[in-house]
C-alpha cells in the first residue's frame, strides 16, 4: 500500500515541476529516493517535520508522437467546435 502524504496546495505546482523533471532526469529521481526532504527543499516545497515525503509517481510509459498528435487534434476539434461558431471558422462569409 502506497502512503499519500497531501502536498499543500501552495507548493502542488513545485511537486508538478519536481515530478516532471524526475521523469526526464533520473539523478533527479535517485537524488530524491536518497534525500526526499533536501530535494523538496530545492523545489521550495516543505512538509511538517512528522510528515513523510510523498512518493514521486511512476514515469509514464513510452509515448508515441503520433499518439500525442492525434489527441491533440481531438481536443482542438472539440474546442473549436465549442468555443468558436461557424464565423469565427472560416464558415458563412
Amino acid at each position: 500500500m502506497i502512503t499519500r502524504t497531501p502536498i499543500p496546495v501552495e507548493h502542488r505546482n513545485h511537486f508538478a515541476r519536481l515530478v516532471a523533471d524526475a521523469w526526464s532526469d533520473p539523478r533527479i529521481a535517485d537524488q530524491y529516493a536518497q534525500e526526499p526532504t533536501a530535494i523538496l527543499a530545492r523545489y521550495g516545497i516543505s512538509l511538517p517535520a512528522d510528515a513523510p515525503a510523498p512518493q514521486l509517481p511512476p514515469a509514464p510509459g513510452d509515448v508515441e508522437v503520433e499518439e500525442l498528435a492525434i489527441a491533440a487534434g481531438a481536443a482542438m476539434a472539440t474546442i473549436g467546435t465549442v468555443s468558436c461558431p461557424g464565423a469565427c471558422a472560416g464558415f458563412g462569409r
